[in-house]
């Protein structure tokens, strides 16, 4: 494969899924240095992915922006949007598609930009019958493997090597200013733990119980004396103020943040301390270390990846299980606030 060529990477959401992906992008940089990367991408992450230095292109599908317009029947403003995103995906003609993500949506997008070669992943990984349709296909030795892991083998497939390289995520400078004016602000002080108890939409059946981290937060209170900082996405920041109220002095509601931001805060942190949630990777990302409590999901293709951490769990015959309407959750419910804090304890003598 020529060095200067275009490449396409499609893998549209969600945030862990997008930084799982990234050391393989770069990966096919590193071995193609002269090749220019176009992003497909959708939601607030490409904001992310706009500053990397690995990429020439970030292509956002404004998938939320069609669906409020033809919710609210503005037919003509839809046609629009969907006209200028094709648009932007047409300009270039691409030497290469790689459709990290495997799904119907994906493939269609793929198929409407201009490519020589699709590749993508074969029935292992990929879901809803994608791999039908790819011009290549890469297979993998284990379903269960981390997807880090699973993406590196397209990288590897284009003749990339197989270690997998340090992200390296940036943001500019103003990001940084932001959290640290947002710090001075609040007194909070070097010594803070970062704790996200909520997890995406939908997803709640992966969320350990509020009280549990209530006591947790509790617990380290009294015996390291860290400052809380609450994490909190769209409509969680009054249940984030509730858990602030109840946990006391030395407990703070984080700042609103985007992605990049968000970054920038997880880089000032000394430790992070969630359940399996996109910004439990983006805190990987970060170097930040990691405390995961895995309750349903499956640790081993899920964990965080490349930073120090301990994952939390209880092995139960039913887990790992996608039951989203599970009532019993003895996977998580098991899990106490002490069980954690020892983590907590043996990550914080690592760090101090």
């Amino acid at each position: 494969m020529q060095d200067d060529n275009n490449i396409l990477v499609v893998r549209l959401s969600s945030l862990g899924d997008v930084l799982m992906t990234v050391p393989a992008v770069i990966s096919i940089k590193n071995h193609l240095p002269s090749s220019h990367i176009t992003w497909l991408i959708e939601g607030s992450v490409g904001d992310l992915l706009s500053y990397q230095g690995f990429l020439e292109r970030v292509i956002r599908f404004p998938r939320s922006k069609l669906v409020y317009n033809l919710k609210k029947g503005y037919l003509k403003e839809a046609f629009s949007l969907l006209k200028g995103f094709v648009r932007e995906l047409k300009a270039i003609e691409y030497d290469l598609i790689v459709d990290f993500h495997g799904i119907v949506k994906s493939i269609i997008l793929s198929k409407i930009a201009r490519g020589n070669r699709l590749i993508g992943f074969d029935m292992i990984y990929a879901k809803e019958y994608s791999h039908l349709l790819y011009d290549e296909r890469i297979n993998g030795p284990d379903k269960r493997l981390h997807k880090v892991e699973r993406n590196m083998l397209i990288a590897t497939y284009l003749g990339a090597k197989k270690d997998v390289p340090d992200m390296g995520l940036k943001v500019p400078d103003r990001y940084l200013d932001y959290i640290d004016s947002f710090f001075k602000e609040a007194g909070i002080s070097d010594n803070v733990f970062a704790i996200n108890p909520f997890s995406s939409p939908g997803s709640d059946f992966k969320r350990w119980g509020m009280d549990r981290y209530s006591q947790l937060i509790k617990e380290i209170r009294s015996n390291i004396g860290a400052d809380i900082l609450i994490l909190w996405g769209p409509g969680e920041e009054k249940e984030a103020e509730a858990l602030v109220m109840e946990s006391g002095q030395g407990v703070y509601l984080a700042c609103p943040t985007n992605i990049p931001q968000l970054f920038a805060l997880l880089k000032r942190v000394r430790l992070y301390i969630s359940g399996d949630t996109g910004v439990m990777h983006l805190a990987a990302a970060a170097k930040t270390p990691v405390i995961a409590i895995f309750g349903p999901t499956d640790h081993r293709i899920n964990a965080p990846y490349g930073t120090d951490s301990i994952i939390v769990r209880k092995d139960t015959p039913c887990s790992p299980c996608k039951d989203r309407d599970c009532k019993n959750r003895v996977c998580l419910d098991s899990i106490t606030p002490d069980e954690v804090f020892e983590a907590v304890k043996t990550i914080y003598t690592r760090i101090k």
